[in-house]
C-alpha cells in the first residue's frame, strides 16, 4: 500500500558525473544542518499549520534506504558515488531529497483534507493492510539505519498512519473525480492542481542546508572519480 507507491525508480543508466563530488563539497561550504538539532523545527507550512523535520523521519528513513540499495548495485565499495551522480539534470542526491519533501506536502495536505471530511479512521481491512506495510517498512530496514533512527518507532509508525490516510483520501479523489490514483500522486497533474489551492511555504533557509544521504546512513569512503574501485585503480596503476 504506502510502501509500493513510494516507490519512484532511478535510471540505472546513469551520466556518471566527476562534478558530483565538487557538488558534495558546495553542499558542504553552505554549513549543512545535523539533522537531529532540528526535529522541532519546521520545515513547511501547509495552510498555517507546521510540519517539522522529524514529521520526515519516515519519508528521510524509506528515501535513503531505496537509493542506497541502488547505490550499492552500481558500485558496493563508494555508495557515495552514487549518490553524487547527476542525471535527468539534477543530481541523484537533490532528487531524492525533493521526493522526500514532496511526499511529506503531499501527505500531510490529504491527512488534512481527509480530517476536515471526516475520512481519517480506516477500516479494518485498512488497518490489517497497514499493518503489513509497517512490518514490511521496518523489516527492509538497513541495519545501519535501525542503529541511527531520526526518532523513537512510535513517532514513524504514526507518520506511516498518516501517510496511509492520506492514500485513503487519494484514493477517494480518484474514485470521484478520475482520471487514475497516479494523477493524485505529489508529482501528478491532478495533486498539483490541489496543491496550487492551498498556502504552502517551505522553510529554505534550514531546508537547502540539509543533506539527504547521510542523516540514517553512514558513508565512510568517497571515491573521487565516480565508478571506479580499489581494484580499478590498483590495475590503473600497474
Amino acid at each position: 500500500m504506502i510502501i509500493k507507491k513510494l516507490i519512484k525508480p532511478v535510471a540505472i543508466g546513469v551520466c556518471i558525473a566527476i562534478l558530483g563530488y565538487a557538488f558534495v563539497e558546495l553542499e558542504g561550504s553552505r554549513n549543512p544542518i545535523k539533522y537531529m538539532e532540528h526535529l522541532e523545527d519546521t520545515v513547511v507550512t501547509i495552510d498555517s499549520k507546521n510540519v517539522t523535520f522529524e514529521d520526515l523521519a519516515f519519508y528521510i528513513l524509506f528515501e535513503e534506504r531505496k537509493v542506497e540499495e541502488q547505490a550499492r548495485i552500481y558500485n558496493k565499495d563508494y555508495t557515495k558515488d552514487y549518490w553524487n551522480l547527476h542525471t535527468n539534470d539534477t543530481f541523484i542526491q537533490s532528487e531524492a531529497k525533493e521526493v522526500v519533501l514532496g511526499m511529506a506536502i503531499h501527505d500531510h495536505l490529504f491527512y488534512e483534507l481527509a480530517k476536515e471530511e471526516g475520512m481519517d479512521e480506516l477500516t479494518e481491512a485498512e488497518e490489517q493492510e497497514l499493518s503489513y506495510s509497517t512490518t514490511d517498512f521496518w523489516e527492509d530496514m538497513l541495519d545501519v539505519q535501525l542503529e541511527h533512527l531520526p526518532c523513537d518507532e512510535e513517532t514513524i509508525n504514526n507518520q506511516i498512519r498518516i501517510a496511509a490516510i492520506a492514500e485513503k483520501y487519494q484514493n477517494h479523489l480518484a474514485r470521484e473525480l478520475g482520471p487514475s490514483e497516479a494523477a493524485y500522486n505529489y508529482d501528478g497533474y491532478y495533486y498539483s492542481q490541489i496543491e496550487a489551492e492551498h498556502d504552502i511555504q517551505v522553510n529554505d533557509k534550514l531546508w537547502d542546508r540539509l543533506v539527504l544521504g547521510d542523516i540514517t546512513l553512514r558513508h565512510s569512503k568517497l571515491n573521487y572519480i565516480n565508478g571506479l574501485t580499489d581494484e580499478d585503480k590498483k590495475k590503473d596503476k600497474e
